[in-house]
């Protein structure tokens, strides 16, 4: 019994750092194996946390309970695995991230049982501890590999747009290739489109029918569908109104802007993509890249994102109704330009609440709103894109939720 409550009090200490170890396996991820990121593939880089979270709660638990194995991987390494497949990256990468993640794991439960298990018992505490890891690993692996191999095959075999998909791909990446059988002419004016939900490519295709413009469109990860459009006829993206871009039922497109040449056809395809990362949280039915640059660009890096909010807001990150009523007249007070007069008209209240409001906003972030503008209007939509996301992800681990975790090249 000594042993199982020094393994419980190991679990428990390792369990309170599992924020700071996701943190630490995300930044080794990104230095050690710059491979897993070289897709720039929202929903891949989106299921990554999930993941490795998932992994270190399962781990913790089991120490903590008998050194209870699991049955197998858990749902977000499944989607994880099948977001890896999907973006082309290969299986031996995936795996690399794993010893990464098992490595600081390791470590993080050597430093605590050097601090916490007498040092008698401590030999055979990291014994069992060992034992259980290496146990946990196969078990866990062994789904994983599964999960990844059958979500290859099925979209790089089975797929019936593989070789025009396969050609693209070597464009997006500055590899020569014949591209002859795309049938599109890359010399023109391009307009990258991401669609995605009921009905992507069908969404591409009308759009390209209204425009009358000539289209490719080719599959993409997780359910999208990725589309360029001959934009010869526009000047720039905003000429085709927005019910151009009306969209089917149930259906999202992302928008880049217009771009000219083989280079237009990438950057105009990485803008729509960079839409699509910030759409996928939002119930918008059409993103444009120019609307949510500034969150996608940020996006890359939550913690980043997280540090930003929290050190701009603070003293109006509280959860009750009187911190909501001052953020809204805040970006009410912002979006007219800091006019008092004209906030007062937009959220219907007198002009002397405003300046009230104001007042009492300076007085929690102790800090003139003049002197944080842009910072202050940063966070307020990064913190309204962070709820968002939270809101996703708290229905996506739902059961019966959508599964989005597969994504695009």
């Amino acid at each position: 019994m000594v042993i199982e409550h020094e393994l419980a009090a190991l679990a428990a200490a390792v369990q309170q750092r599992i924020p700071d170890l996701v943190a630490q396996i995300e930044r080794e991820v990104i230095e050690q194996v710059p491979e897993f990121h070289s897709r720039d593939d929202p929903v891949l880089l989106e299921s990554e946390r999930p993941s490795i979270d998932a992994a270190l709660t399962s781990i913790v638990d089991g120490l903590a309970s008998g050194r209870r194995v699991p049955e197998g991987a858990s749902d977000a390494a499944l989607r994880e695995a099948r977001a890896v497949a999907q973006s082309g990256i290969e299986l031996q990468v995936l795996l690399r991230t794993y010893r990464l993640g098992q490595a600081i794991t390791w470590n993080a439960i050597l430093e605590e049982a050097l601090a916490l298990v007498p040092e008698e018992h401590r030999l055979t505490v990291l014994r069992q501890a060992s034992d259980y890891h290496y146990a946990w690993n196969d078990a866990v692996m062994e789904g994983v590999v599964a999960a990844y191999q059958a979500e290859h095959k099925a979209y790089f075999f089975r797929s019936q747009d593989r070789k025009r998909r396969a050609i693209v791909n070597d464009l997006l990446r500055g590899v020569p290739t014949e591209t002859e059988e795309l049938g599109y002419n890359l010399r023109v004016a391009h307009l990258g489109l991401v669609a995605w939900g009921s009905s992507p490519e069908a969404n591409i295709r009308a759009i390209a029918a209204t425009l009358k413009s000539r289209v490719l469109t080719v599959s993409g990860t997780s359910g999208t569908v990725l589309g360029w459009l001959d934009a010869s006829a526009l000047r720039n993206a905003q000429e085709a109104e927005p019910e151009v871009f009306t969209t089917l039922p149930s259906t999202h497109v992302a928008v880049g802007e217009i771009a000219s040449g083989i280079e237009g056809f990438r950057r105009s395809h990485r803008q729509a993509w960079q839409a699509y990362r910030v759409g996928r949280f939002r119930p918008r039915a059409v993103v444009r890249y120019p609307d949510v640059a500034l969150e996608a660009l940020v996006l890359k890096d939550r913690q980043m994102m997280r540090d930003f909010v929290a050190r701009e807001l603070r003293g109006l990150d509280e959860p009750e109704a009187r911190t909501e009523l001052l953020r809204e007249t805040l970006k009410a007070y912002f979006a007219s330009g800091q006019n008092a007069a004209s906030t007062a008209a937009a959220i219907h209240v007198h002009e002397r609440t405003v300046a009230y409001r104001l007042r009492s906003i300076e007085q929690r972030l102790e800090v003139s709103i003049t002197s944080r503008r842009d910072e202050i209007a940063v966070a307020l939509r990064l913190a309204d894109l962070l709820a968002a996301i939270g809101a996703k992800e708290r229905a996506e681990n739902q059961p019966h939720a959508l599964d989005l975790s597969d994504d695009a090249l």
